[in-house]
């Protein structure tokens, strides 16, 4: 049955999107095709890595010129703040950096220390750069530290095995064991890594190559060698070499402490074994652990989902990936013939009822009822933090809406899946159908918002935009709104009523402040247009909390540096960010 719907939903996708120009489609593989997820995760990885080396040689030889908002963010600047800082500060530093809730300044350090202009003959430039590796692959972003180590000749560093650890644990984690077997190979025995990683690594590539006797061997020493024995590696090779009872291996395996340094070899093997994985063990690293979840067939597809939603929002896969695993997801024909039911059941699990709904919707034969099931699957995906994977992945079905008079009643939703795809001018014209046929209103005003923060083409023109649209806004009265708009007034200097009145029902704030020490740092950074300065100890400030977790006051500082950071780059971003966490308008 299975198979069937997969055809079905195939033929029906191209005898609807026939007429759509290529460069705007977003093709739903599945994966029966030829090309594999594997395949398609990899691409899009080493696409990436591709794009930014040919960012970087443009920029060298000066032939491609870009526009200056994308200059501003890409440009490789020596940063005078982290050279001019002693390694003990910057190693604090970064330490603090570890927990950043926005998703837009976590973008911006990681671009920023990727494009750092280290001389690495300096021997304070490569301890840096240590600092930086560190860093990066302990917030998730080991793809990053491996693309720094590869653009490097560190075979003659201090540090080299620590940099041969990252690099393994990213071909692992990748499912590149030829690549992870072929490099370990030219190791030379200089190089220790802790844990016998190296060893067990050893094993593991002689059982893909069929030589059990050596693995067994070498294991047999391995265990005499360790005087805590690794359970966990012990019962993954046993499986893996055929040599003890699955049934009991697995149970065993569950109830064994995993190392948290091995978890990469650690997947790698269980795929291998064609073991599932389980949350617990996603939980030890989400980020980094994404990737090996999404490829591993065995694992909950729930899990899969999980781990390609925040992949997918990470910029790791493309929307032809989470496409192809959404479709993966198998629901039977009772399940689909009941929607209702089939969603009640799945009412403690986004991830199957996302797949569901998306399934469904691209099932149904007759317009209308798609365009049910898709409001369907939009509003559950807002309600869980989901709309942005939702309306990326519904992008072709947005042509096949006629804007009628029964549908226009859906303009504002319609017009939001569009400013997420960055087809403006579609957005605009379903905003106008509804409110000439409706009116001005809340929804209305939500995409509306969308589109100015998505569509303005400089900063000015989207504060007028933001400026004109709270003036028209009908908010609730209560105080986190009126504080709120206040320090927005405040800050954008806009023309928009905002309530400075004394409460005092509320005299005192619960909300902690960082130190006045670090305040006023900020407060100087900002003063003395030091971007670098304003960045690290900002950030420091925001640690592990989320925009309506920090005081106005705070707020307020923040957001008035930021409206100067780099010409106010990351602005516009960051006020949509304030608006979702606060459930202000939208």
């Amino acid at each position: 049955m299975k198979f069937i719907l997969i055809i079905f939903f195939v033929l029906l996708s191209n005898t609807i999107f026939a007429n759509e120009e290529d460069n705007n489609q977003v093709e739903v593989i599945n994966l029966y095709e030829s090309k594999s997820l594997d395949q398609m995760v990899l691409d899009n990885l080493n696409e990436e890595q591709v794009i930014e080396e040919e960012v970087e040689n443009s920029n060298e030889t000066g032939e491609i010129v870009t526009n200056e908002v994308e200059v501003t963010q890409i440009d490789t600047v020596k940063l005078n703040f982290i050279q001019k800082n002693e390694l003990k500060n910057l190693n604090n530093y970064l330490n603090n950096l570890k927990k950043i809730n926005s998703q837009t300044l976590q973008k911006e350090i990681i671009e920023v220390l990727e494009n750092l202009q280290l001389n690495l003959e300096l021997e304070k430039d490569r301890e840096i750069f240590f600092l930086v590796i560190n860093y990066l692959q302990s917030i998730g972003q080991i793809n990053k530290s491996y693309e720094l180590i590869e653009a490097h000749d560190l075979s003659n560093d201090k540090n080299f095995s620590f940099y041969t650890g990252v690099k393994l644990n990213y071909l692992l984690s990748t499912f590149q064991l030829n690549e992870a077997c072929n490099f370990n190979e030219e190791l030379n025995s200089n190089v220790k890594l802790d844990f016998f990683f190296l060893e067990k690594l050893d094993i593991f590539c002689l059982i893909l190559n069929d030589n059990q006797s050596e693995a067994f061997l070498l294991n047999s020493i391995l265990i005499e060698s360790e005087k805590n024995s690794d359970i966990y590696y012990q019962n993954l090779f046993s499986l893996i070499s055929n040599s003890s009872n699955q049934i009991s291996i697995n149970n065993t395996i569950k109830n064994s402490e995993i190392n948290k340094e091995l978890i990469f070899l650690y997947s790698a093997m269980t795929r291998i074994a064609e073991l599932p994985f389980s949350h617990e063990f996603y939980e030890l690293d989400k980020k980094n652990l994404s990737i090996p979840i999404i490829l591993n067939q065995s694992s909950p597809i729930d899990l899969r989902i999980k781990a390609a939603n925040k992949s997918f929002l990470e910029n790791l896969i493309t929307v032809d990936s989470l496409a192809a695993l959404y479709m993966s997801a198998d629901f039977n024909s009772d399940q689909l013939n009941n929607p209702k039911e089939t969603v009640d059941t799945f009412s403690d699990n986004k991830e199957l009822s996302m797949a569901f709904l998306y399934q469904l919707v691209n099932i149904q034969i007759f317009p209308n009822d798609r365009l049910n099931i898709l409001i369907q699957f939009w509003n559950f995906a807002k309600e869980n933090n989901l709309e942005e994977i939702a309306y990326k992945l519904s992008f072709n079905m947005l042509t096949s809406i006629d804007a009628d008079s029964e549908n226009i009643i859906h303009g504002p939703q319609i017009a939001s899946a569009y400013i997420f795809n960055n087809n403006f001018e579609s957005a605009i014209n379903w905003l106008e159908l509804y409110e000439n046929a409706k009116e001005v209103d809340s929804k209305s005003i939500y995409a509306r918002v969308l589109l100015d923060l998505y569509s303005s083409n400089d900063l000015n023109s989207f504060i007028n935009s933001i400026n004109l649209t709270l003036n028209n806004y009908i908010y609730s009265e209560d105080n986190e709104n009126a504080e709120l708009l206040y320090v927005l007034n405040t800050v954008m200097n806009l023309d928009i009523n905002s309530s400075s009145n004394l409460s005092l029902e509320k005299i005192f704030d619960n909300r902690t402040m960082p130190s006045i020490f670090l305040l006023n740092e900020i407060d100087n950074s900002i003063l003395n247009k030091d971007d670098e300065k304003f960045l690290f100890y900002s950030l420091i400030s925001l640690y592990d909390k989320e925009w309506s977790d920090i005081h106005p006051e705070h707020l307020r500082l923040i957001l008035h540096g930021y409206l100067k950071y780099k010409d106010g780059v990351l602005f516009r971003n960051l006020i949509l960010e304030v608006f979702k966490n606060f459930k202000f308008i939208i």
